[in-house]
């Protein structure tokens, strides 16, 4: 009496069974489609990533060789200088962020009165020029297809020039101009008020965004000192933007990921923008602390080993500390030290002699603003 039952209840199992089965084959096919859409996604994300360095690159190199028709020492904007040619590339300038001087030098044989007066000519255009404005008409930029469309821009009050502060060029007679077979130079000191005005632009910015991620201001200001000597249009080769020299292809990804979820391409218009840098730098350096090194007890230890990191990485620092890139075994390391202990260490191990400065600069200009802005 009792098979009927059995045998519908074999059937029953045998049917859930097979749709169970059913459905586990379906998801894990789910699963392999969704894997192979991300990792489809990451590979088009990076691609973008990489093109985007050969454009700035190929841009850079090109104009670099039509300078170098006319100028056999063919500078370029870097870091901690803004230069500019004219046209015709028979005038340079160079806006000297670090030394604090602008100098203008022209290829042809005007007199002396012919050069300081085009030299005050272009001090007086410098005083009208804003970074935006000099960004708009920056040749790599454009010829890399990245100049910046003013109208999605927030436009800068024109007082805030590229310059900082006024120079005065009234009177340039007593400037000396220095000759060089047919190359003639003027360099004219800028106020020595403007360097702290550089400071007073982007303190606001470093307060709030210090605040926001948990950082002291002056460390903020330090970095920004250190890597471009508040030069808003500052980049490098790598490239990198801005005063606090973001690199889009390496600390951009972590930052947009943090902020946004995915990784995001922060182009040069993102990242001239003062606020915006200020922003992105700061979150970079609470990942710093806050990601790959919190694990490091004490604290001044963890921002020994940021700041380090944050010029040549924090796989280079966990090098220097345990001859691994184990980020694990550096912070246990560094907890087996004394801050002192853990500084000295970086200093002795650190490979690069560029990053062992980069450490001393920033911590002893840490200590500077701290005194002088009474943070």
């Amino acid at each position: 009496m009792l098979k009927k039952p059995t045998i519908y209840l074999a059937i029953f199992s045998l049917s859930v069974f097979s749709t169970v089965a059913q459905d586990d084959a379906e998801f894990e096919q789910y699963l392999k489609e969704q894997q192979t859409e991300f990792q489809e996604f990451q590979d088009k994300r990076e691609q973008e990533f990489q093109a985007f360095v050969e454009r700035w690159r190929e841009a850079e190199q090109a104009y670099r060789k039509e300078v170098a028709e006319k100028w056999d020492d063919a500078k370029l904007p870097d870091k901690k200088r803004w230069v500019e040619y004219s046209d015709d590339k028979s005038r340079r300038t160079i806006v000297d962020y670090e030394n604090n001087t602008i100098t203008v030098e022209v290829l042809d044989d005007s007199d002396d009165a012919d050069v300081l007066n085009t030299a005050k000519a272009e001090v007086k255009r410098l005083n009208e020029t804003s970074a935006q404005e000099a960004v708009e008409s920056d040749p790599v930029l454009i010829n890399a297809g990245m100049s910046v469309n003013s109208r999605s821009q927030k436009q800068p009050q024109k007082s805030e020039s590229l310059l900082g502060r006024k120079v005065e060029a009234q009177d340039l007679s007593q400037q000396k101009v220095q000759r060089s077979g047919k190359r003639a130079s003027v360099t004219i000191k800028m106020p020595d008020a403007a360097v702290s005005d550089r400071v007073k632009r982007v303190l606001p910015a470093a307060e709030t965004y210090a605040r926001q991620w948990g950082l002291p201001t002056e460390l903020v200001i330090a970095v920004i000192h250190t890597e471009s000597s508040f030069n808003p249009l500052a980049r490098s080769h790598i490239p990198a933007f801005g005063l606090m020299q973001i690199v889009p292809t390496s600390a951009g990804k972590d930052i947009t990921g943090f902020l946004h979820g995915q990784q995001r391409l922060l182009t040069p218009e993102y990242l001239f923008d003062p606020n915006r840098n200020i922003q992105a730098g700061s979150v970079y350096f609470h990942l710093l602390i806050n990601r790959y090194f919190k694990d490091v007890r004490n604290t001044q230890s963890r921002f020994y080993m940021a700041i380090a990191a944050y010029n040549t990485g924090p796989g280079n620092v966990a090098r220097a500390m345990t001859n691994t890139t184990s980020l694990t075994r550096a912070s246990r390391a560094a907890n087996q030290m004394s801050p002192k202990q853990v500084y000295e260490h970086l200093m002795t191990y650190l490979p690069a002699s560029e990053t062992k400065n980069y450490l001393t600069k920033v911590t002893e200009r840490e200590a500077h603003y701290q005194k002088t802005l009474g943070l």
